[in-house]
């Protein structure tokens, strides 16, 4: 089986890639990630294909390297990481009893086509409809902890997804890795799978 370099420290990331049986090894890349105004699926691709970038010069030639990156739209307006609880709770008022997109942008650095860059990407796209929920809820939700250091405040795979009235597209897109469209872009660049 080919080796993936997966240029992320995402915990999630991480598990979606062991759940899906891949052999890899984790280089968080560093990069600045402020926005270029463009649209959100070309942002969400150009800051994937960045931390490709940045792996690929310590990587070596033959090694895969995936790139990720996702971002929480809603009324078009992008929620990032919240800096605070208040503002993990702002995002949740924001989000209860609404529908937000979740995009995740994809890139993949293919060992042996240099010449063009050898960097493939793709956008996947999850809509998101939380149900409604009382300032009690989101204080309860908050004294989790869980809204710290995830966009838009929530993580849909632990107590979140009580709240979660309704998902269209994929489930482990809004986790950070859709594997449907990451498989894809592997098996149609001849990854080797297997052992």
């Amino acid at each position: 089986m080919d080796n993936i370099i997966l240029a992320s420290g995402s915990p999630r990331r991480q598990d979606i890639l062991r759940q899906m049986g891949l052999r890899f090894t984790v280089s968080p890349q560093d990069v600045d990630e402020s926005f270029a105004g463009m649209s959100a699926d070309d942002e969400v691709k150009r800051l994937a294909a960045k931390k490709v970038q940045a792996c690929k010069r310590s990587a070596g030639n033959k090694n895969w390297i995936l790139g990720a990156d996702t971002f929480i739209v809603q009324n078009d307006s992008f929620m990032g990481k919240p800096a605070d609880r208040d503002d993990a709770r702002r995002m949740l008022q924001l989000l209860a009893d609404n529908t937000h997109t979740v995009i995740s942008g994809l890139a993949l650095r293919i060992p042996g086509r240099y010449k063009s860059g050898g960097i493939t990407t793709a956008v996947c796209r999850t809509e998101v409809t939380f149900a409604p929920m009382s300032d009690e809820e989101i204080e309860w939700y908050l004294d989790t902890g869980e809204w710290q250091d995830v966009a838009a405040a929530y993580r849909i795979q632990e107590k979140a997804a009580m709240f979660i009235h309704s998902i269209t597209g994929s489930w482990s897109n809004v986790m950070g890795l859709p594997i449907n469209t990451f498989y894809g872009m592997l098996r149609s660049n001849n990854f080797n799978f297997q052992t």
